[in-house]
């Protein structure tokens, strides 16, 4: 990759602040960092995480990067081209150039809509002939060419999630945002549609930004990852780096808190998983021993709910375990 290239995304100093309203007629509404003071590029052909916690700032940062939102301070470009300072009415060309992948393929498909329409959307909007490229794309996708006639509730969430990828293939764009793509679906799809992402990624040459709170899924889809924290990114390396040798506590305690799902499939009760995680921050350095121990209390009290038979049968065990077996992520 030449060391001169044009970032597919740039950020500078990127700021976003969301103020409450007022609580009296006096006093100043309090504002919300968001986003705090965030610089980074992301390199075209690129596979870029994004991970933090739920409030981190992910999908604030998320809408600033997809033009659905502006920065209260800061650049941003894509594809060298500004955004940071534009209307919505300028920002057609980044419709086209840049498309996403939602968290919940339901509520983003119109259920009014056959899927030839709700793939053909993206086409219309851009005024570019459909032709044979709806088939073209339900069949990329691993669909039948059937789906074109029926409406989204006749699908199951795979399938939906299917279907939003190949809307979102639609207008040839060069960078694919997704949302927490997967958190939605059942266990035992999610690798089918990772895979598949890995597959459309490579086929059709793009830039990915994935958005997720899992660190299992982001170490098999990502090259590079940054992790958010209210808002600030704390570290950002290759994803080798990332999960070897993380540099921050706050990352540290992140893959400290993984769950092992072999581990309590071999019989480790709540309590003992609480209490690997916090042996494991504790060698990491990692100081916020409050929230651990409140940890290891509440895994306390789940296998007490287990003893006195609120736990989860064997056969939902077993079933568990056969999911994963056959939709392992690595």
């Amino acid at each position: 990759m030449s060391e001169t290239q044009t970032p597919a995304i740039s950020l500078r100093g990127v700021n976003r602040e969301f103020r409450r309203p007022r609580t009296s007629l006096t006093g100043t509404p309090a504002v919300v960092h968001a986003v705090r003071d965030v610089s980074l590029d992301i390199q075209p052909g690129e596979r870029f995480g994004l991970v933090g916690e739920s409030g981190s700032g992910k999908s604030t940062l998320l809408k600033m990067i997809s033009g659905l939102d502006r920065p209260t301070s800061g650049e941003i470009h894509i594809e060298g081209q500004p955004i940071h300072d534009r209307s919505v009415r300028k920002l057609r060309w980044l419709r086209r150039r840049l498309q996403l992948v939602f968290q919940d393929p339901m509520g983003s498909l119109d259920p009014r809509m056959r899927i030839r329409e709700i793939i053909a959307e993206p086409l219309a909007a851009q005024g570019i002939p459909r032709g044979d490229k709806i088939n073209e794309l339900l069949e990329r996708v691993g669909m039948s060419t059937d789906a074109a006639r029926r409406f989204p509730h006749q699908f199951s969430g795979g399938q939906r999630q299917r279907i939003s990828v190949a809307r979102a293939l639609a207008p040839d764009p060069h960078i694919l945002v997704a949302d927490e793509p997967v958190s939605a679906l059942d266990v035992s799809v999610r690798a089918q549609v990772l895979n598949l992402i890995d597959e459309v990624v490579d086929g059709f040459d793009l830039t990915l930004v994935f958005v997720s709170h899992d660190l299992s899924v982001v170490r098999h889809v990502c090259d590079r990852v940054a992790v958010m924290r209210a808002g600030e990114i704390v570290e950002v390396g290759t994803t080798e780096q990332l999960y070897e040798d993380p540099q921050h506590a706050y990352t540290q305690q992140l893959l400290a808190s993984v769950p092992r799902l072999s581990e309590a499939l071999a019989g480790a009760s709540a309590a003992q998983l609480a209490a690997r995680t916090r042996a494991a921050l504790a060698g990491s350095g990692a100081q916020d021993e409050a929230d651990v121990a409140a940890l290891a209390e509440e895994g306390a009290r789940a296998d007490a709910g287990a003893a006195g038979g609120g736990g989860v049968p064997a056969e939902d065990i077993r079933h568990d375990r056969h999911e994963d077996e056959g939709g392992t992520i690595g």
